[in-house]
């Protein structure tokens, strides 16, 4: 399986990584952006915008193919504009898009995969256009300011988000659960620690979790235990100094997953089987449940047996916990934002580009395509129908908050995936001395 999300998040640490003096970008000159690449559309009189758009999107990729596709719809339905597309591979993508910012040669329009430091770091230099004024052509029930602000720097909003992947999604199988006298998914987590008890006692592995790389237990488990127990704004106040690692509600979420470990929640082998290991381990009938991001459906639905019914579960509540369930750890992406320096004909022909990809119909494609979307849109009819399911169960989900993966230092998530894998073997770290390592290479 194709990990989309990791994928994701190693494109973004890397971004975080190269960052390099970019505080340039916004003085050095930028012939693209002139006016003067204007031509003819032929046959009329008008005069022809073209933008320069720098992507990773190409009608043969899988999962950036439905953004090209929505691309040329555009230039099909506004022959006055021209898109001069330079698509890079996905992997290159990043050092690119450094070097490019670096030396002040933005093009007109230029991809961000996803927010985080890097893109905050452009936007900050001056390179960036704010679309504040035309944020008025989406209004606050389509496209909630909740799920667009990771495209926000200092209060200004620089794009619009194509995708949201939410980090955790429990997948369940309803025939095993209703077997074990479950006809509703637990609600509190204590409801659903009792459920995982119970399955184990029946010799039902409860979950599977394909946790080789170290960051599937990270994303989907740790992101959603720390949101419900302190709310969003933990990671924020570790970073600051503010709170520690070692610190009681960082510590209770260590705690939580050593406790699931003992209790026997998982397949033993989860450290060394990966996400397709798993999730055949979920669909041959050998666990209750399993958990990954959202984009997982995609695999289950294509690998499930025809009579295979899965259900879709949000993260429960913990009682007396700071989070809640209309919120979701996730990681919104397919941005496009604007050059500082476009002149009037081709801000005019931007805004009209990003009118078309991001609305409604738009964001439909994106949906048939397989993916969440932050706006509000009524799904198809001819989607998927698990995936439909799903779109459904989530739809509570009101608002984003980031994930460790793209907040914390590379080192600090590296020795995270190590303590976690720790944690998770028997005779292996303690929650303390997690916490404290953790601590340590925070350097705080």
């Amino acid at each position: 399986m194709k990990m989309k999300w990791a994928k994701t998040f190693w494109v973004c640490l890397l971004m975080t990584a190269m960052i390099g003096v970019l505080s340039a970008c916004g003085q050095s000159d930028n012939t693209n952006t002139a006016s003067g690449n204007t031509g003819s559309t032929g046959n009329t009189e008008q005069k022809q915008v073209v933008l320069s758009f720098m992507t990773t999107w190409s009608e043969s990729d899988p999962f950036t193919g439905v953004y090209y596709k929505n691309a040329m719809a555009f230039e099909k339905a506004n022959p006055d504009i021209k898109l001069d597309i330079e698509t890079i591979p996905y992997n290159d993508y990043p050092v690119k898009l450094n070097t490019t910012a670096a030396g002040g040669n933005l093009p007109d329009l230029i991809l961000m995969i996803g927010g985080g430091s890097m893109f905050e770091q452009i936007a900050r230099s001056g390179a960036l256009m704010p679309i504040d004024e035309m944020m008025g052509s989406w209004k606050e029930d389509f496209l909630p300011s909740s799920k667009i602000k990771e495209f926000n720097v200092d209060g200004k909003q620089y794009g619009i988000p194509g995708e949201v992947s939410y980090a955790t999604v429990i997948y369940y199988n309803k025939k095993i659960l209703k077997d074990a006298g479950y006809t509703e998914f637990p609600a509190t987590y204590e409801a659903f620690k009792a459920m995982v008890k119970d399955l184990k006692a029946k010799n039902i592995t409860p979950i599977a979790y394909g946790n080789k790389t170290g960051s599937v237990l990270l994303a989907s488990l740790l992101s959603p235990l720390n949101e419900r127990i302190s709310g969003p704004d933990l990671y924020a106040k570790i970073k600051s100094g503010e709170q520690k690692f070692t610190d009681p509600d960082f510590m209770n979420a260590l705690k939580d997953i050593k406790e699931l470990s003992d209790m026997g929640a998982f397949n033993v082998d989860l450290n060394s089987v990966d996400n397709v290991q798993a999730t055949n381990l979920f669909l041959s009938g050998n666990s209750a449940m399993y958990i990954d991001g959202s984009w997982g459906a995609k695999q289950i639905s294509k690998d499930k047996a025809a009579d295979f019914e899965v259900g879709f579960a949000v993260f429960p509540q913990i009682e007396g916990g700071k989070g809640s369930m209309s919120t979701m750890p996730g990681a919104t992406n397919q941005g496009v934002v604007l050059n500082a320096k476009l002149d009037d004909a081709k801000k005019a022909a931007a805004e009209k580009f990003l009118q078309f990809m991001y609305s409604e119909e738009s964001y439909q494609n994106i949906i048939r395509d397989g993916n969440m979307v932050p706006a509000n849109v009524t799904a198809p009819a001819d989607i998927d129908p698990l995936f439909k399911e799903m779109t459904g169960v989530l739809a509570g989900v009101k608002e984003i908050t980031p994930v460790y993966d793209i907040v914390m230092p590379a080192t600090v998530v590296t020795a995270t995936k190590n303590g976690l894998q720790g944690l998770t073997t028997p005779g292996g770290s303690t929650p303390e001395a997690v916490a404290e390592e953790l601590q340590k290479e925070l350097g705080q």
